[in-house]
């Protein structure tokens, strides 16, 4: 669970409850708020041991560097848990040969499909094959098994803490289709969690859907993918005919963390999925991401540092993503303002693109679910954001102060020494984002960056995304999403190419027999 709050520099904290109550408190800077001397805010993240049916009472205690002592406290009691821990609803069975097409069906259909006009989509696809010619290496000819996908419900939590079931993808190699020597299989080293990007639902089992691609080539290479979907996508969407759609939590690092840990314990709690890893161990995962789901990641790494979740983060992949969600929501404000005046943080794409990243995908979920105490008609004029909103956001109008601070909340490069709070000895961070992204603007990277190092084993690879073709690309076509799409991909064939490098050098697979392996829906 989460508590946050406002507070001065220098606040030290003990927990204390009946539940067993562990806690590390991250701290954040605050900044652009019309009033109020508190300049951090405390996401204090907790982790207790519940019993059904129970009332609980955690406290917060506060000492600030002038000796004066604070308290807070939160009562609350837990429902019957209740329901199958995890239920296959559907799974989609990929043969060997033809997971090696995926990747190219993909492109065909998904990414270049869409360019306009067609000379321009031509030209478009000439580049992109030049790329792939040149630096991709692992998205194709490399599956050593055919992969299953499952498609999952699990029980979690809603936005507001309420248990509910969510959905998910599990994807794992087809070891039983394939020709095993003695009946057995190298188990790999790390179970992967795959956070998704934005449009995609990985436990649809969509063909052309980018989530089941990637988890598919992973499980290819014989590992236990974990791919959530976001509260409000998949199963607990809701449906929009009747008017109970609901909006996916998207960028709010807390609850897609939250429910990605529920996920995780209940995949690693399965029989059907005990062959992948050792259940006596905590398991090693590698967390992976782009774009909203490179945010997602670094969410959950940050989530698990109050330990008691089964897993060990070795590595985390993140790239393309707005780790300063406030400062690049902020700009995308200033673009549609005219007021950039050369502020790294002003996205160059097109207007109506901008608009709908902010009326379609970050503020529904902060209307709906983080009570920042503003009205829809406040904040919308239509299809387009009010003239109002965008003039007080900018120009420090008190009523948004609140709204700031949940950008902020969700910010990750306004960490405070995160060294101090962050145990993260045996994680290694990779980050990727393209100069030429004119989506989301690379100084979100290079700042976390900058915040990592030194003190973190880090590393940004900006080599990668940053050639003359990816300059070529961007000028030659106005929609900003085509380059920040195609250094996904060049993120995930270098996260790939790690993974075999990694193998090569340990050679510490595990060899484990192949009994009866799940593969249909229960």
């Amino acid at each position: 669970m989460n508590i946050v709050h406002a507070a001065d520099p220098g606040w030290r904290f003990t927990y204390s409850g009946g539940c067993g109550i562990t806690g590390v408190a991250v701290r954040r800077s605050l900044t652009d708020l019309s009033t109020g001397n508190a300049n951090h805010l405390l996401d204090h993240k907790l982790a207790c041991e519940f019993a059904d049916l129970s009332a609980y009472r955690v406290t917060l205690d506060a000492q600030a560097n002038d000796g004066r002592r604070h308290r807070g406290t939160l009562d609350f009691s837990t429902r019957r848990s209740g329901g199958e821990p995890l239920t296959v609803l559907d799974h989609i069975v990929t043969p060997q040969s033809e997971v090696d097409e995926l990747f190219v069906r993909y492109l065909e259909d998904s990414l270049l499909d869409d360019i306009e006009p067609h000379l321009v989509a031509v030209v478009v696809a000439r580049i992109v094959g030049e790329i792939a010619e040149r630096s991709w290496t692992e998205l194709s000819a490399r599956a050593a098994y055919g992969a299953v996908a499952h498609s999952v419900s699990y029980p979690s939590r809603n936005p507001a803490g309420e248990p509910s079931l969510l959905t998910g993808l599990v994807a794992m190699p087809d070891v039983a289709a394939a020709s095993v020597s003695g009946g057995s299989f190298e188990r790999k080293d790390r179970v992967v969690i795959l956070n998704h990007a934005t449009g995609s639902t990985p436990g649809s089992l969509s063909a052309t859907g980018g989530g089941q691609l990637l988890a598919n080539l992973i499980a290819s290479r014989g590992y236990l993918v974990i791919a959530p979907d976001n509260w409000g996508r998949g199963g607990s969407a809701g449906d929009a005919a009747s008017g109970t759609d609901r909006p996916e939590t998207y960028l709010m690092a807390n609850r897609v963390a939250n429910n990605t840990l529920d996920m995780v314990a209940a995949v690693l709690a399965s029989d059907d999925y005990r062959m992948f890893h050792d259940p006596a161990q905590d398991a090693d995962v590698s967390i992976v991401g782009y774009s909203q789901g490179g945010h997602s990641a670094v969410g959950v790494w940050l989530a698990n540092q109050v330990g008691g979740t089964g897993i060990r983060v070795r590595e985390l992949y993140s790239g393309g993503a707005p780790h300063d969600l406030y400062r690049t929501f902020r700009g995308s404000l200033q673009h549609m303002n005219g007021t950039c005046d050369g502020s790294p943080w002003c996205p160059t794409v097109d207007t109506d693109t901008i608009l709908r990243y902010l009326t379609d995908r970050i503020l529904p979920p902060l209307l709906a679910y983080a009570d920042i105490g503003l009205e829809r008609s406040e904040v919308f004029d239509g299809d387009a954001l009010a003239g109002d909103f965008i003039t007080g956001m900018l120009g420090g109008d008190a009523r948004y102060d609140t709204l700031k601070t949940m950008l902020q909340l969700n910010s990750f490069a306004n960490i405070i020494d995160p060294a101090e709070t962050v145990a993260a000895e045996d994680s290694r961070i990779h980050l990727y984002h393209s100069p030429f992204d004119r989506l989301v603007p690379q100084r979100n990277t290079g700042d976390l960056m900058e915040l990592l190092s030194p003190g973190f084993d880090v590393e940004f690879h900006d080599g990668e995304c940053d050639s003359d073709l990816y300059e070529l690309l961007s000028a030659t076509i106005s929609s900003g999403g085509v380059v920040h799409a195609l250094c996904g991909i060049e993120m995930f064939d270098d996260v790939l190419k790690d993974f075999r490098a990694r193998e090569a050098a340990t050679g510490n697979a595990a060899l484990v027999a192949v009994d009866a392996h799940p593969t249909r829906a229960s």
